[in-house]
């Protein structure tokens, strides 16, 4: 058994930005501020755990879905990150990530499509070219998030999407 920081709650991990005792997602600059980190600081961010706040801001804020949509669409558990949001804990590694994906890709889709609501909308809507899922419904393992990449890099160079 692990040993407990001195003033830290247990179960709480301590991140390496400085963003105070919520973590990263607890606030309205952390996703800004975790978009302008060095790839590998955004690496050692996702392992340490985004604060589950992050959840409900990237969901309702930026992709304008319900809570319960987003977990779905990326294959969480619902009563778990619900837990975590209550409890003001951190996702695992894994949820962070796939949390981190959506960004990602609503970044790019944003330099795609030239606004966010246009992104959001995108991420949101059924494809032909993804077998009539979701963007954000096949982000949960890497063949999928890969396969919406290309989608993007496809729209870049004009080859259709």
């Amino acid at each position: 058994m692990r040993a407990s920081l001195p003033g830290r709650q247990p179960g709480k991990r301590v991140t390496a930005m400085n963003t105070g005792s919520d973590g990263l997602g607890a606030s309205t600059v952390d996703i800004d501020t975790f978009r302008r980190m060095a790839p590998l600081s955004q690496r050692r961010t996702i392992v340490e755990g985004f604060d589950a706040a992050i959840v409900e801001r990237v969901a309702r804020e930026l992709l304008d879905i319900s809570v319960q949509a987003f977990l779905r669409a990326l294959s969480l558990s619902t009563s778990t990150i619900q837990r975590k949001m209550t409890n003001g804990d951190r996702l695992s590694l894994v949820e962070s990530d796939r949390v981190a994906r959506v960004l990602y890709v609503l970044d790019h889709a944003t330099e795609v499509f030239g606004a966010r609501d246009l992104a959001a909308q995108w991420m949101t809507r059924a494809h032909s070219e993804l077998d009539g899922l979701k963007p954000i419904e096949v982000m949960d393992v890497q063949p999928g998030y890969d396969r919406v990449r290309n989608l993007l890099n496809r729209a870049v160079f004009a080859l259709g999407v």
